[in-house]
């Protein structure tokens, strides 16, 4: 069972993503929540916490911090708000995707997050690269392998993904992942996909 927990201020959003999610996939919404104080309840009894940007009384991006500290955070927003979605990239969400996707891509983007992997909206990621820039310093030098992973990784493509397109295991994606977080000094998947927008990797 994925313990699923949903953080929007929009009454009607919040119960029709409940009835939507609802046992499918094997989840089970334990939780509603209307503000990032919710959200700082809320985190320690799901598994992936949905959670929305911008909220009355603690936004999503104030609350996030403290919330990825005790679970996985699928945030869920509208388009225009690109500063902030870099910043969610920044400090670590697992997922992005806007409001207009699809009951089936917020399904799988659980699913996978639960797994351990990240999903990102395409159009979120095009977002992301227009705000950054090239900085033309390199945090690590890596092999042919792992630059290969760090681009499908900055794509949005899970370990399963990578693992089919690479003709590799789960685990030795797994392990590679692990290898160039030791080598850049980076600490999560998320800030792989980050730097390499950025050309640091």
């Amino acid at each position: 069972m994925i313990r699923v927990a949903i953080v929007d201020d929009d009454a009607l959003i919040r119960e029709s993503l409940c009835i939507l999610l609802d046992g499918r996939e094997g989840i089970s919404v334990v939780g509603l929540g209307a503000n990032g104080l919710d959200a700082l309840q809320l985190c320690h009894q799901c598994d992936v916490l949905l959670l929305d940007l911008r909220m009355p009384h603690k936004s999503g991006l104030e609350a996030l911090p403290e919330v990825l500290l005790h679970t996985r955070v699928l945030m869920l927003t509208t388009f225009d708000e690109e500063q902030e979605m870099v910043q969610c990239l920044q400090m670590g969400a697992q997922g992005y995707l806007l409001k207009s996707a699809t009951p089936d891509s917020i399904v799988h983007a659980i699913v996978e997050i639960h797994r351990g992997n990240t999903v990102f909206d395409t159009q979120a990621m095009e977002a992301v690269r227009r705000n950054l820039y090239a900085s033309g310093q390199k945090l690590a030098e890596l092999s042919q392998r792992e630059e290969d992973i760090v681009s499908l990784i900055a794509q949005g493509h899970s370990n399963r993904q990578i693992a089919e397109k690479l003709f590799l295991s789960e685990g030795t994606v797994k392990n590679h992942i692990t290898a160039i977080l030791q080598k850049s000094g980076l600490e999560h998947r998320t800030q792989i996909a980050i730097s390499r927008l950025k050309g640091e990797l």
